[in-house]
């Protein structure tokens, strides 16, 4: 690995590499279609992209090794997995024999290339297929069929795609620098590349131990459960009762049986629906954060009690700390953001022709309505080192700008970005509640010498605050579990420790990074509880201020 770190430096130095630290498959797919690229070395799942551009381009072997001898292709799978895993061995042992007969894989592998656009996307594994028509008259699935003959399976575990969540960090930070700039002893990032790939293993192999739990304890703790929340209702309805002021002509209303049996009958299909898919979810994911769920465990899994939680307040406090920091701050600047801006140009569009506001409504609605993958990738490609926005810095003489590499930098370019998104639903609900606000609150306060800025800040934000503030907290609430800046950012750049959280990693994609990369399944849970019970508390107490407040 250090002769190959010593290699690309020196073909860095001559110019011959891409020198995007943001770089990824596609992009370097994309300079090889372009021409600004001789050579790459990768699976040709965009053969059909080359072959509509009438890109001329040829397949090499790979090259002989140290010990004289071809260097093996790393062949991964995509396909069908048997495991230790299977209920209905008979059934598995069917499929198998299905599988596995030459015409069945000839079939799989024409409908993973489509047919007969041949693109490439799938190499075959089975001798028959390699040797058939369909391979040997196509050039690009020979020439790859036969580099792969003699292929280094992938390891079929789940340990396999550790080395996927590190590497590229390790080899960015050693080819370009860390996230300060600085350069990184590329041996001491390789021994810590090694290390932390060995941690996670051990990781993922680590079961904690079940508690034998016994049905009495069960019983126990639903009772107990189940006393405190009638505890809790009784005493708000004491609360009630005492402060409520009824006539005795309301407390005597009551609704027939028949009346209230049509009732539940009506919402019972509704409350269905919110136990299987709301309220459901919400225990069952409380239930597998106190469990040893994982991708080596994912049947004979059971109760731990606390262990998960113990592990994220203890070990793993000053990664979540910090993540809880910066997601609260992302989410209310963007809130914050996206709320004054929705609102401004709301109190300018109110104010100009009823025609020329409709277009402009319509023009800056437009964000809200795309679908955001798309978008997300449009606004990624404008803010890499070489994207339109540092272009057009670049006309006015401003150096080029690392919006997703430099850590501050790329923090407020999620917030930007995001707050893009949301300022078109603020502007639209300003809107309908500008017409609802008598206008002699504004011209009392023009008679006594305010200015524009005096009346927006002043008049028009805390009136429209106090009518949407439940909004602004789903706001809030939405971007706290805000996944779309992983898109944007894939939570970088990260941390100078690898494993770490990165620049832009909020809570949300932290759990998605814990569950998947680690298969830690219950630990992504427990983490899931903490925001939900952080989010929960923040909802209730925002939302029983703002009705105090109200009255």
């Amino acid at each position: 690995m250090l002769a190959y770190v010593e290699k690309i430096k020196e073909l860095q130095s001559k110019g011959l590499t891409l020198t995007n630290p943001n770089a990824t498959e596609s992009h370097i797919s994309a300079e090889f279609a372009n021409g600004r690229v001789a050579m790459i070395l990768y699976g040709l799942w965009n053969a059909s992209i080359y072959k509509s551009m009438g890109i001329e381009y040829g397949i090499s072997p790979l090259p002989v090794g140290k010990n004289g001898k071809v260097s093996k292709p790393l062949a991964t799978v995509q396909g069908f997995v048997i495991n230790r895993f299977t209920n209905d061995l008979d059934a598995t042992k069917s499929f198998l024999e299905f599988i596995l007969k030459d015409e069945n894989q000839q079939r799989l592998i024409e409908a993973g290339n489509r047919g007969d656009r041949k693109t490439g996307e799938r190499n075959p594994a089975n001798i028959s297929v390699i040797n058939s028509k369909y391979i040997e008259e196509d050039t690009v699935l020979s020439s790859l069929s036969n580099i792969g003959f003699n292929c280094e399976p992938f390891p079929n575990v789940p340990e396999g795609p550790i080395w996927y969540n590190y590497t590229s960090t390790a080899l960015r930070a050693i080819f370009y620098g860390d996230t300060a700039g600085n350069e990184v002893d590329a041996q001491e990032k390789l021994l810590e590349l090694a290390e932390r790939i060995r941690a996670d293993v051990a990781l993922i192999n680590e079961i904690p131990e079940k508690i034998d739990i016994q049905a009495s304890h069960v019983l126990i703790f639903a009772a107990f459960l189940a006393g405190l929340i009638a505890a809790v209702v009784l005493l708000r309805k004491a609360t009630k009762r005492n402060t409520s002021q009824i006539s005795p002509l309301d407390r005597t209303e009551k609704l027939g049986t028949k009346n209230t049996m049509i009732a539940w009958a009506m919402l019972l299909p509704l409350l269905l629906l919110l136990l299987v898919f709301y309220v459901f979810p919400i225990f069952h994911n409380i239930y597998l954060s106190v469990t040893n769920y994982s991708g080596v465990n994912l049947r004979d899994y059971g109760i731990v009690g606390l262990t998960n939680y113990r592990e994220i307040f203890t070990s793993g406090i000053g990664g979540l700390a910090s993540m809880f920091v910066w997601t609260i701050t992302f989410a209310f600047m963007v809130v914050t953001i996206s709320f004054i801006v929705g609102t401004a140009l709301a109190v300018t569009l109110d104010k100009v022709g009823i025609r020329v506001a409709k277009v402009y409504k319509l023009i800056f609605i437009l964000p809200w309505v795309v679908p955001s993958v798309i978008t997300l990738l449009m606004w990624r490609g404008m803010l890499e080192d070489q994207g339109l926005v540092n272009q057009i810095l670049s006309l006015f003489g401003i150096n080029s700008v690392p919006w997703l590499s430099h850590c501050l930098a790329a923090r407020a370019s999620s917030i930007i970005v995001m707050s893009w998104f949301s300022f078109p639903y603020f502007m639209v609900i300003s809107s309908s509640i500008l017409k609802s606000i008598p206008k002699d609150y504004f011209e009392v306060a023009r008679i006594a010498g305010a200015g524009r800025l005096y009346i927006f800040f002043k008049i028009t934000i805390p009136l429209i605050i106090r009518a949407i503030f439940p909004m602004l907290v789903m706001s809030f609430i939405m971007q706290f579990n805000q996944f779309g800046v992983y898109l944007l950012t894939q939570g970088g750049p990260p941390g100078s420790r690898l494993g770490s959280p990165g620049a832009t990693d909020l809570l949300i994609t932290y759990v998605f990074n814990t569950a998947f990369n680690t298969k830690r399944y219950s630990l992504a849970a427990a983490y899931s509880v903490i925001a939900f019970c952080f989010v929960a508390v923040f909802a209730v107490v925002s939302l029983r201020i703002a009705n105090r407040k109200s009255y």
